[in-house]
């Protein structure tokens, strides 16, 4: 079997010093290593770290057993080494993990047996340098009220590991550490022992590796025992309530140093509604199209929320067997009952030209010295909304006030009129395929004094 860098390697630690005489007291039993069963990345993309979960059936002689794991040209965090033995019969005990002095990138257990027995294991760790990145390709029907849509993930894995066939599980959501897996992957020995600035002259070797050999024995600091920087490691997590786990289907390589795409979804037939924005105020004097939908099972969705990413939005073109590209647009984090909107740029048909037909100031107050405290400023006000489309289109033209003072008054089409807080209305409506309609209405807005004696 092909190991890359540092796929488990279970040794003898004596064949380590084959030409130095060791006490029968250090007597070390063969286990094989067998292949990878499985293996599991739990990716957490907001903090850098992903939990490798590891399975395998292994060998194991009656009496004492070393596993040697080595983590060589990796991003693994050494502290985070957990062997769990899956069988329920007890005949296997994990007595302790060391790390054996004056040697880099190696952890050993010592596991005891009460016979000869062959039982799965799982090793687990945390790693940096595996991120992931979401995006969407939405196609439209050629109607424009249905969309197909397809989530896509990126998987890319910088750990120094290669996992192969691996099933890969995303966090939707935000964690904090309380220590950087980079960082604790980065030390020169595990738990920051000092590194010699010159090495060992060969007549101290020999005492070096009995001593090893005698830890392996009598380890005098246990992973258990442990603690880091004087006081446990742990993770701290926050907003778990918001957390959501999002399981690719199937199973994937991933290299290191390469990065991979994963189709995590397919979703057909959401109902969407095309929408039309003209607000000045935030998009200037241009129109701008949106695509709503929602997050719930009444739009075929709902089962998950979606990881933020890119959403590229095309249309279908059934008459010439053609796709239309439309826009794209950036999304947060969407959970499951949210509405989402997707900003697809300007719209080219679809045209709105306010004007001011008539201005002037009524109800002007003085006070004693003959100076203006207020008036009412009354315009008249015009709106031409323009649909040069072929589809119906439904266009909200949104005007912000700055103000909570003000009247609106002779109102054209008072049954579009919405006012949605206290300085902001908006009309909404349908405009018919290559069709035009003017709103007309009067806006009074109070100034000075006038704002309190009205």
């Amino acid at each position: 079997m092909q190991l890359k860098n540092t796929n488990l390697m279970i040794i003898i630690f004596l064949m380590l010093f084959i030409f130095i005489p060791f006490p029968v007291t250090a007597k070390i039993d063969l286990v094989t290593l067998p292949d990878r069963q499985s293996v599991q990345t739990t990716i957490y993309n907001q903090a850098d770290l992903t939990l490798i979960r590891d399975k395998r059936l292994l060998s194991f002689v009656k009496g004492t057993n070393h596993l040697q794991f080595s983590w060589a040209n990796t991003r693994i965090d050494p502290t985070s080494l957990f062997l769990e033995i899956k069988d329920n019969s007890k005949k296997i005990d994990v007595v302790e993990i060391t790390y054996p002095p004056n040697t880099k990138d190696v952890g050993i257990w010592r596991i005891e047996a009460k016979e000869p027995c062959q039982v799965p294991v799982e090793i687990t760790y945390f790693t940096s340098g595996i991120s992931w990145v979401s995006f969407y390709a939405a196609t439209l029907s050629d109607d424009q009220k249905l969309m197909d849509l397809k989530g896509y993930v990126t998987v890319n894995n910088h750990s120094g590991e290669d996992y192969e066939k691996a099933k890969t599980r995303l966090v939707v959501g935000k964690i904090n550490l309380l220590d950087r897996i980079a960082e604790l992957a980065a030390r020169a020995y595990p738990y920051n022992r000092p590194e010699r600035s010159q090495p060992l002259p060969a007549m101290h070797l020999k005492q070096e590796y009995q001593k090893a050999a005698q830890n392996l024995m009598q380890p005098k600091a246990s992973m258990d025992m442990m603690e880091l920087d004087g006081r446990p490691r742990k993770i701290i997590k926050e907003g778990l309530s918001e957390y959501f786990l999002y399981t690719i289907e199937g199973t994937q390589t991933i290299a290191n140093g390469w990065a991979k795409r994963l189709l995590s979804f397919e979703a057909k037939d959401i109902p969407v509604k095309n929408i039309y924005k003209y607000e000045k105020e935030r998009y200037g004097p241009n129109v701008f199209r949106f695509l709503r939908f929602k997050n719930d099972e009444k739009h075929h969705l709902g089962q998950t929320p979606l990881p933020g990413g890119t959403i590229k939005v095309f249309q279908k073109k059934m008459t010439k067997g053609e796709m239309d590209y439309l826009g794209s647009d950036n999304t947060k984090y969407i959970p499951v009952d949210q509405k989402v909107e997707l900003n697809l740029g300007k719209a080219q048909k679809v045209k709105v030209e306010p004007r001011i037909m008539k201005f002037q100031k009524e109800n002007i107050i003085f006070n004693k010295n003959k100076n203006v405290t207020g008036f009412d400023v009354v315009k008249s006000v015009e709106v031409e909304l323009s649909n040069f489309s072929a589809e119906t289109c439904t266009l909200e033209v949104v005007k912000n006030l700055n103000t909570p003072h003000f009247k609106i008054s002779k109102i054209s089409h008072s049954q579009f009129y919405q006012k949605t807080d206290q300085d902001t209305f908006k009309f909404v409506l349908d405009l018919e395929p290559n069709s035009k309609q003017t709103i007309a209405y009067t806006l009074t807005i109070f100034t000075g004094e006038r704002k309190w004696k009205r």
